[in-house]
């Protein structure tokens, strides 16, 4: 199914509410401890192959495109997309010193235009959202991925990552 228990939009809801409120570490270390993140990176890197190129989408600050980059190897590539400008921006720094990477500042959804983004309270800009009309916020681009495809713009990915603060059904 399309939806399942992790994917549906009032689970989506409550996760993002409980990250605004600072809630979501601290839920998932008693629930889980490190167990969860540890799976799930085990599993996509044993995933990953020499020569792939990944699109992370959600970027962030690059925590993963640093080790996708590293995983794939010179004969690989990342894409990684983050759309929050100032977050971008702290990833360009760290992009820097990794040749086989492209930071598209963009957000990718389901059709072409621009949506008003406002920063989050956290230091890492994780809960940085998408905001209803232009109100308080900062302008960004918002295109398909298939449109990308199209124009050239960026390689056909072999691996995705999505982490959108609850805009993954629209990716």
């Amino acid at each position: 199914p399309l939806i399942t228990w992790h994917t549906n939009p009032a689970l989506i809801s409550l996760r993002n509410m409980a990250r605004r409120l600072g809630l979501n570490h601290c839920l998932a270390g008693l629930r889980q401890g490190k167990v969860y993140e540890q799976a799930f990176d085990d599993a996509l890197f044993s995933a990953l192959r020499k020569g792939d190129v990944v699109w992370d989408v959600g970027a962030n600050i690059g925590y993963y495109t640093k080790r996708f980059a590293e995983t794939v190897g010179p004969g690989g590539h990342v894409v990684s997309f983050e759309p929050f400008p100032p977050t971008a921006e702290r990833l360009r720094a760290r992009m820097k010193e990794i040749p086989n990477c492209n930071l598209q500042v963009l957000a990718l959804g389901a059709e072409d235009g621009w949506v008003t983004m406002q920063a989050g309270g956290d230091d890492l800009a994780a809960t940085s959202r998408i905001i209803a009309g232009s109100g308080d916020g900062v302008a960004t681009r918002i295109a398909t991925g298939d449109g990308l495809l199209e124009r050239n713009e960026v390689p056909a990915p072999t691996v995705l990552k999505i982490d959108t603060e609850g805009f993954e059904l629209d990716v």
